[in-house]
C-alpha cells in the first residue's frame, strides 16, 4: 500500500512525497523505486555475465593461441622431416647412379676380359697345334 502525500497528480513540477509499505518517507514513487532496484540488479547480473564472458573469451584466446603455436611447431617439424626425406631420396638416387656407373664399367671390363680370354685361348690352341705338329714331325 502506497500513500501519496502532497499535491495531486496534476502537479506541474511533478514533485510528491510517498510513504511506502514499511512506512518510509520517499520522494520517488515506490513502484518506480522498485523498478529502479530491479533494473540495478539486472544490470549487476548482466555485468557479472559480461565479465564471465570476457574471461571465457580471454581463456579461449589463450588456448587457441597456444594450440596455434603447437600446430606451427609441428608444421615446421613436418616440413623439416619432409626435407630430410627428400635429401635422403636424392642421396639414394645419386648412390644408385654411382652404382649403375660402376656396374657399367665392370660390365665393359668383363666383356674386354672375355674377349682377351677368347683371344688367348685361340693363341694357346694355335700354339698347342704348332707344338703338336712339331712333335709329330720330329
Amino acid at each position: 500500500m502506497v500513500e501519496r502525500l502532497g499535491p495531486p497528480d496534476n502537479n506541474p513540477n511533478g514533485l510528491s512525497l510517498f510513504i511506502d509499505d514499511i512506512y518510509r518517507l520517499r520522494v520517488q514513487d515506490p513502484s518506480i523505486a522498485n523498478q529502479t532496484v530491479e533494473l540495478r540488479q539486472e544490470c549487476l547480473e548482466y555485468s557479472r555475465n559480461l565479465q564471465l564472458f570476457k574471461k571465457l573469451g580471454e581463456d579461449f584466446y589463450k588456448i587457441s593461441n597456444t594450440f596455434a603455436k603447437d600446430v606451427e611447431k609441428e608444421k615446421l617439424r613436418a616440413i623439416g622431416t619432409q626435407n630430410q626425406l627428400k635429401t635422403m631420396s636424392k642421396q639414394r638416387q645419386a648412390e644408385q647412379q654411382v652404382y649403375q656407373s660402376q656396374i657399367l664399367e665392370q660390365s665393359v671390363e668383363l666383356e674386354r676380359l672375355k674377349s682377351e680370354y677368347q683371344y688367348l685361348q685361340r693363341i694357346e690352341s694355335e700354339q698347342q697345334e704348332i707344338i703338336n705338329n712339331f712333335l709329330v714331325n720330329q
